[in-house]
């Protein structure tokens, strides 16, 4: 996340808020000139200029001041370079060529050997700040992270005092496979920073962390086939609002940001002609029967007008909309109205919008906006936290009573008061509480205005499901450890911005933050995404017998993607393979892991083959999990998963050459054929070997080969 936020501050950085400047001022201004600029992209990226139009602009932003440099070509692509035009440093590059053809899953090279050329490339852009990073390595890596990605992304995070500060890195891309860099950005400021010898220790911040943010019991609604196909509330510890803890102070760090009032419009309807007289669909007479009991629009209108908080009486109806509810995870909606109010007033625009749920008639948000509400420069605070909170509350009482008596209020990471200079609204976010445990996901909030104590806007998100009793859970401190154990709890240095004084750089802040993101199931004490689904992470394991391997490589490429585990320090790369280990294998291959069905835990083979058979890869009757998978019985899998086994299936249009061509079954010659005619499985010295087993290095190789395919 922080690269690609990285990213976007470069592009913005180079396209948007910026006038060029005058080019022959800027020559005078700037030490370093057009023609220098030119000469050092050309010459530390080795860009030839041949068969490229070239472009140059100038820019000042802040007290930065840079040349852009463009080279394009209709047939070539585009190549972009932006030179520091005081340093003469590159701070950005980016390559792109029109690919021919749809590059393969799997590359032709590994990411060890890419990061060997994002190394070379920096200590040539960039040699004095690269000595000055380490490799961002991504503990939340669980494979497939890049599976459709045609580029390896390295980070190398700044270090200062042997302490990170990961808001100051070099970012490389690399083709996978060409080994080229197709991208570099540098971000790199002068700051001071904080003596980490004053830093209270790492126990009394875990400490402060427990007092102050901590893991806390709480209900998660999922819905996934791993839990069924109703969604459901499970129990789990997660951190419910994490945030650095000053590591001088020991002052936890609110994250002082601007409140944005979340719009709940939506676009234009159209109506469906009368005259239509057809007979419907069942699902549309189901649809049609289900809109009898919904509200009218004029109901709806009705509703937000009595629940509004203030008049609209002189706001003009801009548009009603009815939209269905939706159907996916983790909860499901009944069908809601959407209004829109519209008032023009002194030449200055107002709105208002609300939602009201068409079967309950429940008002369920609304958001008002305009220059008087929005605009807050310069005007004095009126109100105080608490008093803000009164008004929402008393609102809250009024409007959803019994649902705001089942809720406690919950602190949100902002800044007090006293420092609530320009914030348009102080949001107030209430949780329902059950069995005296937190339920995130149902939850009541109000903004209200500390200049004029209005309520500007208002949400509630509620969904009726069973919760489960706390029972037989693991305790807190089992939790620590297991998060403790699974995460990181480490120094880093971060920016601490004066939002009151946009154009001051920030103040560096040395801090212990938690890196947990998951959430631990109190029932089993495994560690669980937001939906639920076990997160497995990469191994630290390696196997110790691939090495010299003929299949090393593919082995590798396969770990790297998730496709082969790691539980243990030996794959036994010459054994034959088993038919339940081929069949996951293939089906991890074509499916990443975040489609359901996907299996509970690495060894569910009942899923894998459950997916295999409804992909018609594999039938009930083949299925044999135990068994050795013969050569032929794997180019007949693959050919299917290919969704070509049909025409392998037509008789008498292959020929084969193997020198065993008499020991393939008829009904598998076309199998083989396509298979090895794709250049996936070879055979030896001329002999296929259909019922020779298939050995583990094999089916490695085998499946990358199938990978590397343009399909």
């Amino acid at each position: 996340m922080k690269k690609f936020i990285s990213i976007a501050i470069a592009l913005a950085f180079l396209f948007t808020l910026m006038i060029p400047s005058n080019m022959a001022q800027a020559q005078a201004d700037t030490k370093i000139s057009l023609k220098q600029a030119i000469e050092i992209a050309k010459q530390k990226l080795g860009i030839s200029d041949s068969g490229y139009d070239f472009n140059s602009n100038y820019y000042e932003y802040g007290n930065k001041k840079s040349w852009n440099l463009n080279w394009n070509s209709s047939s070539k692509g585009n190549i972009s370079v932006t030179i520091d035009a005081d340093t003469g440093e590159i701070t950005n590059y980016y390559s792109w060529s029109p690919i021919a053809q749809e590059q393969p899953r799997i590359p032709k090279y590994t990411q060890d050997e890419a990061k060997k050329v994002a190394i070379e490339f920096l200590q040539k852009v960039a040699p004095e700040k690269f000595k000055e990073t380490k490799e961002q390595i991504n503990n939340n890596n669980y494979g497939y992270n890049e599976y459709y990605s045609n580029d390896y992304n390295f980070t190398f995070e700044r270090v200062v005092n042997g302490i990170p500060f990961p808001y100051n890195a070099l970012y490389v891309t690399v083709n996978k496979n060409t080994l080229k860099v197709t991208s570099y950005s540098l971000n790199w400021e002068d700051y001071s920073f904080p003596d980490p010898k004053a830093a209270i220790s790492k126990e009394e911040a875990i400490k402060i962390f427990k007092e102050k943010i901590g893991l806390k019991l709480q209900y998660n609604l999922v819905y996934n086939q791993v839990y069924g196909n109703e969604p459901q509330a499970i129990l789990v510890y997660g951190i419910y609002q994490n945030a650095p803890i000053d590591a001088i102070t020991g002052e936890i760090k609110t994250n002082e940001y601007y409140y944005v009032p979340m719009y709940d419009g939506g676009g234009g309807g159209s109506e469906v002609g009368r005259e239509s007289r057809q007979k419907l669909s069942p699902e549309e007479q189901k649809a049609v029967e289900a809109s009898e009991k919904y509200i009218s629009k004029d109901k709806a209108i009705e509703v937000v007008k009595n629940s509004l908080p203030f008049s609209i009486s002189d706001y003009k109806l801009s548009s009603v909309n009815l939209y269905s509810g939706y159907d996916y995870p983790p909860a499901k909606s009944n069908p809601i109205w959407y209004l829109n109010w519209a008032l023009t007033k002194d030449n200055k625009y107002y709105y208002v919008s609300a939602s009201v749920d068409a079967v309950t008639g429940e008002l369920t948000s609304f958001s008002r906006g305009g220059p008087d509400i929005d605009n807050v420069q310069g005007k004095e605070l009126s109100y105080t936290k608490e008093q803000m909170r009164k008004i929402a509350e008393d609102y809250l009482k009024k409007i959803v009573p019994e649902k705001f008596s089942k809720t406690a209020y919950q602190e949100t990471n902002i800044p007090e008061s006293s420092k609530m200079i320009e914030m348009p609204a102080y949001p107030f976010r209430y949780v329902e509480v059950a069995n005296g445990i937190l339920c995130p996901f149902n939850n009541i909030n109000v903004n209200v205005s500390p200049y004029t104590g209005e309520i500007v806007s208002y949400s509630i998100h509620w969904t009726s499901v069973k919760l489960p009793s706390p029972e037989n859970i693991i305790s807190l401190e089992e939790a620590y450890k297991i998060m403790f154990d699974n995460s990181e709890f480490t120094l880093t240095y971060i920016p601490d911005y004066d939002y009151k004084s946009p154009d001051k750089p920030p103040t560096i802040r040395l801090a212990y933050q938690s890196n947990f993101y998951n959430y631990i199931n109190a029932k089993t004490g495994q560690i669980v995404d937001y939906s639920g689904k076990l997160v497995v992470k990469k191994s630290e394991v390696v196997f110790t017998d691939i090495e010299g391997n003929w299949a090393e490589k593919d082995i590798k490429l396969l770990v790297q993607y998730g496709i082969i585990d790691v539980k243990e320090d030996k794959f036994y790369p010459d054994k034959d393979i088993l038919q339940k280990d081929f069949v996951k294998m293939l089906i991890r291959a074509i499916q990443p892991p975040y489609y359901d069905p996907m299996p509970k835990s690495s060894d569910d083979y009942d899923t894998y083959y459950a997916i295999a058979i409804n992909k018609n890869i594999i039938t009930e009757k083949e299925k044999s999990p135990d068994s050795m998978v013969t050569r032929q019985q794997a180019a007949k899998m693959l050919v299917k998963s290919l969704g070509v086994g049909y025409i392998a299936d037509i008789p008498d249009i292959f020929t084969i050459n193997f020198k065993d061509k008499d020991k393939i079954p008829q009904d598998m010659i076309g199998y083989i054929a396509i298979i090895s005619g794709l250049k996936i499985m070879n055979g030896s010295d001329g002999y296929f070997e259909p019922q020779q087993p298939l050995t583990r290095a094999q089916a490695a190789a085998v499946i990358v080969r199938y990978l590397q395919l343009n399909k």
